[in-house]
């Protein structure tokens, strides 16, 4: 018995000291990495990140950056109780992994006057912080312009946009 304990102890300690992570495996890593980046096998190649970004879109005299996307109604955004305030043309100011984060800043807008804002989400539960929204081309135009020349907002690229929700581009 004696030895069967022994046997096992040995047997744990050496298994313990040969899953050890070493300064080579994690370089190894690194390299394998950088290799795959320098290939070009990498985001961009597939077009992912380019798919987040507004593409120009003419509406008559017009040309707004816009991405459309379906989006739901977050819960506390100020468009869960009434759903007729989302509108066909929504100005972003900004995107956010964390619902807190988005409604502090919908909040620090409803602050600055903008009390049409809200918090809309996508299906990869990121938040959308609209500014506000508009229903026509034009007048969504005034708002973006308005937005970018507002001083109290510091916004970075490429806010604010214009994000068209799916269920509201497919009506004409």
């Amino acid at each position: 018995m004696k030895k069967l304990f022994y046997f096992l102890f040995v047997s744990i300690v050496f298994c313990l000291a040969a899953c050890k992570t070493t300064e080579a495996n994690y370089k190894a890593a690194y390299e394998a990495a950088r290799e795959k980046q320098l290939t070009g096998d990498s985001l961009i190649d597939y077009g992912l990140l380019d798919q987040q970004r507004p593409k120009p879109m003419v509406f008559g005299n017009d040309t707004l950056p816009v991405r459309t996307e379906y989006v739901g109604y977050t819960k506390g955004g100020g468009a869960d109780s009434d759903k007729s305030v989302v509108k066909r043309y929504c100005v972003v100011v900004g995107r956010f992994k964390q619902v807190f984060n988005a409604k502090s800043m919908r909040e620090r807008l409803i602050e600055s006057g903008y009390g049409n804002s809200l918090v809309l989400h996508n299906g990869m539960k990121e938040y959308y912080v609209i500014a506000n929204g508009s229903n026509d081309p034009h007048t969504a135009r005034l708002m973006l312009d308005s937005v970018r020349s507002d001083s109290q907002l510091v916004l970075k690229q490429p806010y604010p946009y214009i994000l068209q929700p799916g269920h509201l581009s497919r009506k004409r």
